[in-house]
């Protein structure tokens, strides 16, 4: 059986940053990953345990049939869940997962005493600050806001340089932060470097990574849910988003709880959330290619559409160039019609919504007449 050996992390210091390393034998062959933190957090990274570690690999592991052999301890509530819960359900139902082994020894969960949740500064970003920043229960309100990098300035930013992307946007969620008067930690790392996965099969898995480095530091965390709701539960789809609700329950511990936040929601009961309020007007981002809304990408034309569905695309003048967006509507609308007669339903409720106004309508009911899929199937069934 191929095996991972997941060595005792220590910590190394650059200037005013302090870094967790963690020396990861893979079949021999060894890969150091590094999760860096400003000085000031250095006491709350963790060296106690191999937990983050666990997580972040847990599906690349099981992909590729690797055990796991960990030299530090694990958690000792976390390895159970993941061992007689996640493992066993996911190599039942999901295609291409095996079944491993975690070889660790156990010990008590590390209490951490601050709530927080991402700034990413997306629509699900938005929604989950925007739910939990005042609420009916105070000890639940957020105290910090944060942002990891753990693969999410990636090859899609090369054309505009991902450092210049991701140094732009740390930017952002500074004037975020100040903005709301919450504190923000900002994190680094090679995790996505050392181990390169599938971000629509593994984002779930290294954000939480991200999250148990800091053990020591959260009690609670928010993790923003992809904008699907419960309703899409999926054990035998591998993206990782469609079975959140059990794979973060099988992430809590006594002393970190992290949930699934928004899950209840279509990503357009998200936008209906926030589009009255001023910080997601000020910063929202949701390119795909730029550190700005570029209005062209497919995340910027399906935020638009939503906005226009709601009425609320003045709103945000200051993230999009909704004068374009207006002078283009009709771009946009064929765009929608198109992909939905492609089967594509990332936007259906917007598609459905937009049914009512008589110019959508026009341009459906042509798009269903010329849909392609159709002359494809047509001439498969000729030949």
């Amino acid at each position: 059986q191929k095996m991972i050996t997941v060595n005792k992390p220590y910590i190394t210091k650059s200037g005013s940053r302090s870094r967790c390393n963690c020396d990861i034998s893979v079949d021999g062959e060894n890969r150091t990953v590094w999760f860096e933190v400003d000085e000031e957090y250095e006491q709350y990274l963790v060296t106690e345990r191999a937990d983050a570690y666990v997580v972040g690999l847990l599906h690349w592991c099981m992909l590729h049939g690797h055990d796991i052999k960990c030299l530090a301890p694990v958690t000792d509530e976390l390895l159970y869940n993941i061992t007689t819960i996640l493992i066993p359900s996911l190599a039942k139902y999901a295609k291409d997962l095996n079944a491993v082994k975690i070889e660790a020894e156990t010990a008590p969960a590390l209490p951490g005493k601050e709530i927080g949740t991402g700034c990413s500064c997306g629509i699900d970003s938005f929604d989950a600050i925007y739910q939990h920043y005042k609420t009916d229960f105070p000890t639940l309100d957020l105290t910090y806001l944060c942002i990891n990098n753990v693969g999410a300035f990636n090859e899609c930013y090369d054309e505009y340089g991902r450092d210049k992307v991701k140094e732009e946007r740390y930017q952002k969620v500074d004037s975020v932060a100040e903005e709301l008067g919450l504190p923000i930690i900002k994190t680094d790392s090679n995790f996505a470097d050392a181990f390169p996965q599938n971000h629509l099969f593994t984002a779930t898995y290294s954000s939480v990574f991200a999250i148990y480095m800091m053990q020591k530091f959260w009690k609670i965390y928010y993790y923003a849910s992809s904008g699907i709701d419960y309703g899409h539960f999926s054990l035998s789809d591998r993206e990782c988003a469609h079975y959140d609700l059990l794979s973060l329950q099988c992430f809590s511990t006594s002393g970190l709880i992290i949930y699934s936040e928004g899950g209840e929601k279509e990503r357009i009961d998200k936008t209906r959330d926030i589009v009255d309020f001023k910080p997601a007007q000020k910063y929202l981002h949701v390119c795909l290619t730029k550190p700005y809304n570029c209005g062209r990408c497919s995340k910027c034309q399906r935020t638009l559409l939503t906005l226009d569905y709601l009425n609320k695309l003045d709103n945000f003048k200051e993230v999009f160039d909704i004068d374009y967006y207006k002078e283009n509507r009709v771009r946009y609308y064929k765009l929608l019609a198109y992909l939905h007669s492609m089967g594509n339903r990332m936007n259906e409720p917007v598609y459905q919504g937009m049914l009512s106004r008589p110019e959508f309508k026009k341009i459906a009911d042509i798009e269903k007449i010329k849909n392609p899929l159709r002359k494809v199937k047509k001439k498969v069934l000729k030949k």
